[in-house]
């Protein structure tokens, strides 16, 4: 009985622990992300957004400006708008609009990462590092100010597995990117573990 408090203190520290702790750090080059790096050029996905209980959903428009920049607007299917950002590579981020009932600071700042961590936006090379689990499947990590974004990609770097967003100890985010036509992925989706958040985009196709 002595014991008891030892092994649950273990198994609290094994319940804590990061998944990526027992992955074998390599030297790799870290540039094998760029090439799945969407060329969104006004791509517009049918989108489904359920978190907390409700349930949007609607048409989001990704375009790259020329500047290089992008712009992504979320409206109904009748043209009510939701939200209006833009993005640019050097971590600028600008609200054009939103609506009033989401001009939350929390809610923002999580749109802004999902969209970051999909767009592959603040990857800075020179801080990137590789870690490769025991399926062989190498974990791009680019630390961010607060946790780490990591791409999941196969041992040939010819397809993107999925992605996600690390805190120190455990996954906050997944997302995936599949079924690429063009440098652009078909179906995007995003999945929060931390609270029932999920954003589901289907590309439409061009007329």
């Amino acid at each position: 009985m002595r014991y008891l408090p030892f092994i649950s203190f273990l198994i609290s520290l094994l319940a804590c622990s990061s998944p990526y702790t027992k992955m074998q750090k390599i030297s790799r080059d870290a540039g094998c992300v760029q090439k799945f790096r969407p060329a969104f050029d006004g791509t517009l996905y049918n989108t489904k957004v359920d978190v907390v209980g409700k349930h949007l959903s609607g048409l989001l428009l990704i375009k790259t400006m020329p500047d290089s920049s992008t712009r992504i607007v979320f409206t109904s299917e009748i043209g009510f708008k939701f939200f209006d950002f833009g993005f640019s590579h050097d971590s600028g981020f600008k609200i054009y609009y939103i609506l009033k009932q989401m001009d939350k600071k929390a809610v923002i700042k999580t749109l802004r990462k999902d969209f970051e961590l999909i767009m592959m936006y603040n990857i800075p090379m020179q801080d990137a590092y590789v870690l490769k689990n025991k399926e062989n499947y190498y974990y791009y990590a680019f630390p961010q100010e607060k946790g780490i974004n990591y791409y999941i990609i196969d041992s040939a770097c010819s397809q993107l597995l999925s992605m996600e967003r690390s805190s120190k100890r455990k996954v906050v985010v997944e997302a995936v990117m599949q079924q690429y036509h063009n440098g652009l992925p078909d179906t995007i989706g995003i999945t929060h573990k931390n609270f029932n958040f999920t954003i589901g985009l289907k590309r439409l196709e061009k007329k």
